[in-house]
């Protein structure tokens, strides 16, 4: 009853007991709690792109939020093992709620936990049906204010290089930009627009191409902050100066884009802000505490201007 928190115990006894596990060092039996409890304590974490340095971030504060709250957490990457590992933790009941964190990408075990009715929250990807609860950022508005910054300052012929189109924050990000461009009477023309699955010599072989033109872009708008790191590789090898010739620009925020070698003007995830929310709102599922309705919830992000776009001003 002291453990539980329960008030059927009077103070002298609960001192008791409190000096009793200190002096014993005394553990839970996670075991002997969930077969009293019919739960688990364990949340269950579905990852992809684990190499993008911003989801060691995401996974970093999950974790702490998660052990703040007593629980424990199990961890797949979906990329190397698939979804199997996540399909057999929902059958044999040994997760008590999931984080998806690529959603279009792990369809087999999001269809497997809701069929099952476990608690779910889709954490940087969102589908369009609301399914569950889904934690993302306002990817659009973040890449509308990059393309009206890059245009109020100048810029005219704007670059975009993006990765695959079966991501919903990159083609929110895609849409945010063009939509910038044309609120401005601008385009956004094949010849300033590239394309390609993650790998870093695709993205600086592309900038390469597109700054070979008679007529290069001023600026090079990127659907990530890793597609914006490559593309910073690929000016470099051309000998193309950054910001004097080209502005470059990320996007997510990810802690090496403030590097020295990048200094990278992007638009930051508020990632411990989303995290936790992500958690709380699984918790409450889990406990049967909220019978809300499924919503998707967009956070703002924040724009962090440095030396890629010659520090200049958000006017």
């Amino acid at each position: 009853r002291v453990l539980s928190g329960s008030a059927r115990v009077n103070d002298e006894t609960k001192d008791s007991v409190i000096k009793a596990i200190s002096d014993l060092d005394f553990q839970l039996n996670p075991f002997a709690r969930a077969f009293r409890t019919n739960k688990s304590g364990t949340i269950g974490i579905a990852f992809s792109r684990i190499t993008n340095p911003l989801f060691p971030e995401i996974l970093q504060h999950l974790a702490s939020e998660i052990r703040a709250r007593d629980l424990r957490m199990v961890f797949w990457n979906t990329d190397t093992e698939g979804d199997e590992g996540v399909v057999q933790s929902i059958k044999q009941h040994f997760v008590d709620g999931i984080i998806f964190t690529a959603a279009s990408h792990q369809e087999r075990a999001m269809t497997a936990a809701l069929e099952s009715g476990l608690p779910v929250v889709s954490f940087n990807r969102y589908l369009e049906t609301e399914v569950c609860d889904q934690i993302v950022s306002n990817n659009f508005e973040g890449a509308h204010t990059i393309g009206s910054y890059l245009i109020r300052n100048g810029r005219r012929r704007i670059g975009f290089i993006n990765g695959p189109h079966d991501r919903t924050t990159l083609v929110d990000r895609e849409r945010g930009l063009r939509q910038s461009l044309d609120d401005a009477g601008l385009d956004l023309p094949k010849r300033y627009f590239a394309q390609a699955d993650f790998h870093h010599e695709a993205y600086s072989a592309l900038t390469v191409k597109m700054m070979s033109q008679k007529h290069p872009p001023e600026a090079i708008a990127c659907g990530n902050d890793v597609i914006a790191f490559a593309v910073l590789c690929g000016l470099k090898e051309i000998g193309v100066s950054v910001p004097d010739d080209v502005w470059v620009t990320g996007f997510d925020g990810v802690e090496m884009s403030g590097w020295e070698v990048f200094d990278l003007t992007t638009m930051k995830q508020q990632i411990s802000l989303m995290t936790a929310d992500a958690i709380d709102r699984l918790v409450a599922r889990i406990d049967d505490s909220t019978n809300s309705d499924p919503r998707t919830i967009r956070y703002p992000t924040g724009f962090l201007i440095r030396g890629s776009t010659a520090h200049a001003a958000n006017t």
